[in-house]
């Protein structure tokens, strides 16, 4: 019966459609607010929806960052060095070695609420990453290794008890052959010979900053030829592929007890 009745409304208003104008305007007004406030409804819950996707999307990938540099903090103890913590970070921003400012900096999820302060060792799982150049609250500013005003006490050897002191910079000497985009320059401090294979690690400063001791630097692979120049140099391949930075490790001073 109301297949018959459809079909039959269905003809009489393509037959008469003036006949049902009336009852299709008195259907329209009653039923278009309700129709309007359920789309409107709908629209609204589901952009709320979005929107709320989209921000727990965000808290998850900001929890997995932290999560992936607290792994990186736990790895990187600082056992030899009493007094120090390693706050975990990521990597979030970078400028590259051809920006204006001409400076390798990246700048990384972790800052003074975490308890980083500048001149602070940066490092991660490989060795040395550089210095943290400035903090802000949330933040910090870290100088690479590698770049043109970065230079690093170190000692180099096969062993660390023949270890002998040098420098590592990013510029090389005027008479030494030109360095590959990431390499740096050992500088030995006296006339011990330098090897290839030699491993280069830091120093270290006083009050451990800005350097830690005993963080690996690099390896040399290859030693200048003596030109005359004072001292012996030799090329070091980098252990941090700063390129490729992703978690770090900042370390900072321990709270007393």
């Amino acid at each position: 019966m109301l297949i018959v009745v459809t079909v039959a409304v269905l003809i009489l208003d393509l037959a008469r459609p003036a006949w049902t104008e009336p009852v299709r305007a008195v259907t329209q007004t009653a039923f278009t607010p309700l129709q309007e406030t359920v789309r409107g409804w709908g629209q609204d819950d589901l952009d709320r929806a979005r929107a709320e996707r989209d921000r727990l999307a965000v808290e998850v990938e900001r929890l997995r960052s932290r999560q992936d540099a607290t792994v990186a903090a736990d790895e990187v103890s600082p056992a030899g060095a009493p007094g120090l913590e390693a706050v975990g970070a990521r990597v979030i921003a970078a400028a590259p070695q051809t920006s204006p400012v001409g400076r390798r900096v990246v700048t990384i999820d972790a800052g003074r609420a975490d308890g980083v302060r500048s001149d602070r060792t940066v490092l991660n799982t490989d060795g040395l990453v550089g210095r943290v150049m400035r903090a802000d609250e949330s933040s910090a500013q870290v100088l690479v290794l590698g770049d043109p005003q970065v230079v690093v006490g170190v000692r180099f050897g096969r062993r660390a008890g023949d270890s002998a002191l040098g420098a590592v910079s990013a510029t090389p000497p005027a008479a030494v052959p030109r360095r590959g985009a990431a390499e740096l320059t050992l500088t030995a401090a006296g006339d011990t010979p330098i090897f290839v294979g030699d491993t280069v690690t830091t120093l270290g400063s006083p009050g451990d900053s800005p350097y830690t001791a005993g963080i690996e630097v690099g390896t040399v692979t290859a030693v200048d030829p003596d030109n005359g120049q004072l001292s012996g140099t030799a090329v070091v391949r980098p252990a941090v592929d700063t390129d490729t930075l992703d978690t770090v490790v900042v370390l900072i001073a321990s709270e007393a007890p």
